[in-house]
């Protein structure tokens, strides 16, 4: 399936983010609508512009500041303050409508007796109304909505959502949730995992968080993991149900080269990789030489290591034994370094 969009016009927010906007610096005098702080990520970094952007990051995703790396649907705020507290539907639908997710999607239920249900691009001009301050409310627009090919063998498109907000410094312009997006907001989504968190320092995934969702940038360790078919409600391998958390945590490490796992992590953005599961899920598409694997992966981190992918061996803070005696059948992960790139 070809990924597809469908955005708003791209300096047009819609009248009820309009009035929001207007509610914030109404509500705001202490923090200043016109004094915002400038992003001290003026440029992309890392970000090749010939890397596809799903495999290449945007960074974290956050607004005016905040972190919106995870929100939660119920009002409670995140570990940066941010708290969802209303939600508007497109224009011209009634304004009883909740969202929620179904799988890894958003969803919004409501309408005439609250039978309506609203998804996909019918979400388009939605409204998350975000208080992440005190006495500051800002609105983040459902911009766009698209489907992006699977990155495993027969593995479902995943939902993303081009998410955006108006710049509180110059409100006629519009900023992506995704920090980094400086080109076209509205080409920074994000995908969504419903009911789990992820600790960013440790690698680490946190199952069984009810309400909660995590908004994971495109090229995102967490972007990346749900592409590779290991979202916390993917159908994985065909069984029906999800991935482990424990398999989950093993494919972030991957990602991250959190060979240790301490959560420090040894690779760059754009580092090239190869990678195949335990499962076959996710094979390689590449005739290079793959006898000699950069790693063995589980939830631990790497159980051996050879040549890291980009790092020298002498900066890794730990001892790991050679690959040569172990395999992929070890472990849920294999990864292949790209010699000289």
């Amino acid at each position: 399936m070809t990924s597809s969009l469908r955005f708003l016009g791209t300096f047009n927010l819609p009248a009820q983010a309009v009035m929001a906007c207007a509610l914030t610096c109404g509500l705001a005098p202490l923090a200043g609508c016109d004094e915002a702080q400038p992003d001290d990520d003026t440029e992309l970094r890392g970000l090749s512009y010939d890397c596809p952007r799903w495999r290449c990051g945007y960074n974290t995703s956050e607004v005016n500041g905040k972190s919106l790396q995870e929100l939660h649907l119920g009002g409670l705020a995140n570990a940066d303050g941010v708290k969802l507290v209303g939600f508007f539907p497109p224009a011209g639908l009634l304004l009883n409508w909740t969202l929620t997710t179904e799988g890894d999607a958003l969803v919004a239920r409501g309408g005439l007796f609250g039978k309506g249900k609203l998804r996909g691009h019918a979400l388009v001009g939605s409204i998350l109304l975000l208080r992440v301050e005190s006495n500051l409310l800002v609105p983040v627009v459902i911009a766009g909505y698209e489907e992006v090919d699977s990155w495993a063998t027969d593995g479902a498109p995943q939902a993303a959502y081009a998410l955006i907000y108006p710049d509180l410094a110059q409100p006629l312009l519009q900023k992506s949730v995704c920090k980094g997006s400086l080109i076209d907001p509205l080409q920074a989504s994000v995908v969504i995992l419903a009911g789990e968190r992820y600790d960013l320092e440790t690698k680490t995934v946190i199952p069984n968080q009810s309400n909660w969702i995590t908004l994971a940038c495109a090229g995102s360790a967490a972007a990346k993991m749900a592409l590779l078919g290991y979202g916390p409600h993917a159908n994985f391998d065909d069984s029906g149900a999800p991935a482990s958390p424990a398999q989950r945590q093993a494919t972030l490490k991957m990602i991250t080269a959190d060979y240790c796992g301490d959560g420090l992590a040894y690779t760059v953005d754009g580092t090239e990789l190869i990678w195949e599961n335990q499962s076959g899920t996710v094979v390689p598409t590449t005739t290079s030489d793959l006898s000699a694997p950069e790693a063995i992966w589980t939830d631990a981190g790497a159980l051996c290591l050879d040549v890291p992918r980009a790092a020298d061996p002498s900066e890794v803070a730990c001892a790991l034994p050679s690959c040569d005696s172990l395999s992929l059948d070890d472990g849920e992960w294999a990864s292949y370094a790209v010699w000289g790139n």
